[in-house]
């Protein structure tokens, strides 16, 4: 009967001692996740445009499956450097506690300063010790559902690509299977599924914090941490509407093109290119090679390209298209270049596939010019839009210095 209260009294000394050393694996396991953190974006871009351009994954999954991973990577981004922050806070008051053992001697302060009710550090350092632990434990309540929700989105997103359906069937599936999740956790006030989900590690986590911040506190910390996090999804999805086969560039693309996504010279980071590119901005010689990216994508959606265009489609200037390379139009400056021999090539700087072909440059004038193109591209259907054709003008374009050799 005496061992019961003495091993309980060793647990009790065991999770007390537990609790007092806990910063050092606390400190050590941020600083590696967060330099994953700090890493993993750039992989997740990479590995969205295999999607789009190996693949076929259409551009709004692409965008919001990169958003959504975004999302994730910059929650915990906020929360490990909130609590690494707090940790050098306490930190310092540990250091000022050990240092000035009796706090504040008001003796030695002026006059004015000496009615004023100090705090021991040590108030501080506990304060700071319990943010800390609150900082560092709150990411449990959101891992859970983030790991089932992650799985399910990529089972859904492997069914699309492997069956080849159309977007808008995955959406609606989703959709659908959130509702009935909603409905039913309210419909069942009791229920097996629901006990469990409330009784899981994530559960109670989550009904801690709520209960002893305040549902309310809860929520608004939630919607701070979103706000917070804007900035970072910003950050990482930045230049990915180059990617996106079946829109314009943008006005600030279209206007001013980065040189980095046009120019094997400038690419020095490696990156796939999204849509033309060529290896220098200078050209000295007799031709100019021209590469297009491929799109996966451009290759199911010919048939039914071809099915509109036996349609009404009068006001664009393509009737037939037999091929990929016969979706794009190709401007020297104002001059439509026809008949370019195009050839199916992997790129061996980027690992991408492509399809090439050269300009000739002989009888151009050195100083500055121009490389526009347009495609025709294929809108899939998605909520009752789409399943159409439309003519990009501003796909592609770029300005180039003829030079003397």
């Amino acid at each position: 009967m005496e061992e019961k209260p003495i091993k309980k009294q060793q647990d009790l000394t065991w999770l007390e001692n537990l609790q007092k050393n806990s910063w050092e694996p606390e400190v050590i396991i941020s600083g590696i996740i967060l330099a994953f953190l700090f890493v993993i974006p750039s992989r997740f871009f990479e590995l969205s445009v295999v999607l789009i351009q190996d693949y076929g994954l259409e551009h709004i999954p692409a965008d919001l499956v990169f958003v959504y991973f975004s999302a994730i990577i910059s929650f915990f981004k906020i929360f490990l450097v909130s609590h690494l922050v707090l940790r050098f806070l306490w930190a310092g008051m540990l250091g000022i506690s050990y240092a000035f053992p009796e706090g504040v001697k008001k003796e030695n302060l002026f006059k004015n300063s000496q009615n004023i009710d100090y705090k021991h550090p040590t108030y501080y350092l506990i304060k700071l010790e319990a943010w800390c632990s609150m900082a560092y434990g709150l990411p449990i309540s959101v891992v859970v559902p983030l790991v089932f929700i992650t799985l399910y989105l990529i089972l859904l997103i492997g069914i699309y690509l492997v069956f080849d359906l159309n977007f808008e069937v995955v959406y609606v599936i989703f959709m659908v299977t959130l509702i009935l999740f909603a409905v039913l956790s309210l419909a069942f006030k009791k229920s097996a599924v629901r006990d469990y989900i409330g009784s899981s590690m994530n559960g109670t986590v989550s009904a801690i914090y709520q209960s002893n911040l305040g549902k309310w506190a809860f929520m608004l910390y939630t919607g701070v941490l979103v706000v917070l996090s804007l900035p970072l999804i910003y950050y990482d999805i930045r230049g990915f509407s180059q990617y996106r086969n079946e829109v314009n560039l943008e006005e600030a693309d279209y206007n001013w093109p980065q040189e980095s996504q046009y120019f094997e010279k400038y690419n020095t980071s490696g990156r796939r290119f999204g849509r033309a590119w060529t290896t220098t901005n200078l050209v000295g010689s007799s031709h100019m090679v021209l590469n297009l990216a491929y799109y996966e994508r451009d290759a199911k959606d010919l048939p039914r390209m071809n099915e509109l265009l036996q349609g009404e489609q009068d006001t664009l200037p393509w009737k037939e298209v037999n091929e990929i390379p016969q979706l794009y139009r190709v401007y020297l400056n104002d001059s439509l270049l026809q008949d370019l021999d195009w050839q199916s090539i992997t790129s061996g700087m980027t690992g991408q596939r492509a399809f090439s072909t050269n300009l000739p440059m002989e009888d151009l004038p050195d100083g500055k010019h121009e490389i526009r193109i347009e495609k025709l591209v294929y809108l899939p259907p998605f909520l009752g839009m789409g399943s159409e054709l439309r003519h990009r003008e501003k796909w592609a374009r770029f300005v180039f210095l003829k030079v003397d050799d």
